[in-house]
């Protein structure tokens, strides 16, 4: 009886296991993976917008066609659309609170350098979080139109880099 009860919790098992692994290999195969590939900032003044993020912010002019500009790099790019209308009032809501994140290798000196090009942030590079061995710095700046950019990059810890000299 121990036997055949073994026999056919084996049994069930693999069918659940084959059913799952069908499944997951069904939703894989038919949902094509989705990356972020770019941002579209509506601006009133495209060419002041495209001097403000080519020549402060630093991020590569790609092409421009009509009321666009494409700049950035191979993995992300930021669009600008020039929009006939300006609001008088300012951005509220959930859509004044999006945020451009630009990731740097050293936020320290991306700082410096977008500072001294003149780019006004509201604060020094401060602490966001950490994973226990890195921190991640972030400082923000708004764009001509009043869009919220931020640069931030991790720091590892220094005495996590100590120890790792000495392993």
């Amino acid at each position: 009886m121990f036997r055949k009860s073994l026999i056919v919790l084996s049994v069930l098992v693999a069918s659940a296991v084959t059913t799952a692994q069908q499944l997951e290999t069904r939703v894989t195969s038919t949902t094509p993976m989705l990356v972020p590939d770019r941002v579209i900032v509506r601006v009133t003044d495209l060419a002041k917008s495209i001097a403000f993020y080519r020549d402060l912010v630093g991020l590569p002019l790609q092409s421009t066609y009509e009321e666009f500009a494409v700049l950035g790099g191979d993995k992300m790019t930021v669009m600008l659309q020039q929009v006939a209308r300006k609001s008088t009032e300012p951005s509220s809501g959930l859509a004044s609170l999006t945020e451009v994140v630009l990731q740097s290798t050293d936020v320290f000196a991306s700082y410096q350098s977008l500072k001294s090009r003149g780019v006004v942030f509201r604060l020094e590079p401060r602490l966001a979080t950490t994973d226990g061995v890195r921190d991640l710095y972030t400082a923000d700046f708004r764009d001509p139109d009043g869009h919220i950019l931020s640069i931030a990059g991790w720091v590892v810890h220094q005495e996590d880099t100590k120890t790792r000299r000495h392993e």
